[in-house]
C-alpha cells in the first residue's frame, strides 16, 4: 500500500567506490530515504560510509543488516558474485531491494531471484541507471512520436579511462564477473532493448585481452527482433565516451551521454557538416545552458542518473508503483553479455536464447 508520509530506512550492503562516488551523493539529496546501516567485509569502509551518512549501525556481515526490524530496504552494491545470495536473503527478510547490475553471475541465479520476488510484496529495482539519463528519456520520447520512422539499426560505443593496474580481481577476471562485456557493455545491451522494444536474438563478438583485463576490448555485432541490427565497441584504458546512434528510415539520432548537448537528430537530407543545421543547433544549445547550471552543480548528467534511479526506487515503495527496471530486464541484459562472452571464446555466432538452456 502507498505510504507517502513514511521515511524509508535503508541499509547499504557494499561500501566500495561505486557506493561512495555515485550512490551516496544521490542519497544525501533524497529527503524520504535515510541510511541507518552499512555493511562491508572491510570494517573501515563500512565505518567510513556510515560516518558520512550519519548511520548509527555499521557491520561487516550483511546478515546483521537483514536481521534489523528497523531496516525497510537494502541496496546491494557489492561485486556481482554475491548479488544473488544477498538478494535472496533480503527478499526472505522482507526487505525492498535495489541491486546493482549485472544482476547475477548466471541465469539460474537470476531465475531464483525472479521466483523469490514473485512470492514477495517487496519492490525490486535493478540499477541500470542510464535509463534515467536526461537524454535517454528525451530519446524515448522522440522515438515514441514516430519521427525517426522504422528503426533499422543501433550502434553503441563505450570506452573507459579506468586504470587496469589498480582494478580489483572481480573487475578484471571473467570467472569473477569482470571484463568490459560483462560489466560495462551490459548498460548498452539494456539500452538496445530499452530503445528498440526488441530482444537481441543473435550475437557475434571478438574480444582482446590485456595484461590487466581478460576482456579489455570487445566488438559486437548482433541481430535484434523486428529486423533490427546492432553493433558496439567496448573498451577500457582509453578516452572516456558513451554513445548510442539509432538509424531509422527518416534519419539518424545521435546520443553522446557525457555531453550536455549530446542529442542530435539528422533528417535524411542533412549531412553532419551542414552549416545551417550546425548554427541552428548551436543556438538551441545556448538556449538550454541555464538548465545545465544546476545539473552541473550537482555532478552533471551522469550523476543525475543515480538521482533518478533512487527517486524511482523510493517512489515504488512509498506510492506502490511498479518497477521500471525489473529483474527480468536484468536477466535479459545478462543473457546478452553471456552470449557475447561465449561467442568471443568460440569464434562463432551465438543464438542468445540458447544461453543457459
Amino acid at each position: 500500500m502507498a505510504n507517502p508520509g513514511k521515511t524509508i530506512r535503508l541499509g547499504i550492503i557494499g561500501c566500495g567506490r561505486v557506493a561512495e562516488e555515485r550512490h551516496v551523493p544521490s542519497l544525501l539529496r533524497l529527503p524520504d530515504v535515510r541510511v541507518v546501516a552499512t555493511a562491508d567485509l572491510d570494517a573501515a569502509r563500512s565505518r567510513r560510509l556510515a560516518d558520512r551518512l550519519d548511520a548509527a549501525l555499521r557491520f561487516t556481515d550483511y546478515r546483521a543488516v537483514l536481521e534489523r526490524p528497523d531496516v525497510d530496504a537494502v541496496a546491494i552494491l557489492t561485486p556481482t558474485q554475491s548479488h544473488a545470495e544477498i538478494g535472496l536473503a533480503a527478499l526472505d527478510a522482507g526487505k525492498h531491494l535495489l541491486v546493482e547490475k549485472p544482476l547475477a553471475m548466471n541465469l539460474p541465479e537470476c531465475d531464483r531471484l525472479i521466483a523469490r520476488a514473485a512470492q514477495s510484496s517487496c519492490k525490486v529495482v535493478v540499477g541500470f541507471n542510464l535509463r534515467w539519463h536526461r537524454l535517454v528519456r528525451r530519446t524515448r520520447e522522440f522515438l515514441s512520436t514516430g519521427a525517426l520512422g522504422r528503426i533499422k539499426a543501433i550502434r553503441s560505443a563505450y570506452t573507459h579511462d579506468r586504470s587496469g593496474e589498480t582494478a580489483p580481481d572481480w573487475h578484471r577476471k571473467l570467472e569473477l564477473g569482470g571484463g568490459v562485456s560483462f560489466n560495462e557493455a551490459a548498460h548498452h545491451f539494456d539500452l538496445w532493448r530499452y530503445f528498440t522494444g526488441g530482444e537481441v536474438e543473435q550475437v557475434f563478438s571478438a574480444s582482446v585481452p590485456s595484461a590487466y583485463y581478460e576482456d579489455e576490448t570487445n566488438a559486437v555485432t548482433a541481430r535484434v527482433s523486428d529486423g533490427i541490427l546492432a553493433s558496439g565497441v567496448f573498451t577500457f584504458k582509453t578516452g572516456p565516451n558513451s554513445e548510442v546512434e539509432i538509424y531509422g528510415e527518416n534519419g539518424r539520432l545521435c546520443l553522446s551521454l557525457f555531453r550536455f548537448d549530446g542529442m542530435e537528430f539528422f533528417p535524411c537530407a542533412i549531412y553532419p557538416g551542414n552549416l545551417g543545421d550546425r548554427l541552428m543547433k548551436t543556438v538551441e544549445t545556448l538556449g538550454r545552458l541555464p538548465e545545465a547550471v544546476p545539473v552541473l552543480r550537482q555532478g552533471g548528467d551522469f550523476q543525475a542518473t543515480f538521482d533518478g534511479l533512487w527517486r524511482h526506487f523510493a517512489d515504488c515503495i512509498l506510492h506502490d508503483l511498479p518497477s521500471q527496471c525489473t529483474l527480468e530486464d536484468g536477466r535479459s541484459s545478462l543473457r546478452i553479455a553471456l552470449a557475447v562472452i561465449q561467442s568471443a571464446r568460440s569464434g562463432e555466432p551465438v543464438q542468445v536464447q540458447t544461453v543457459g538452456a
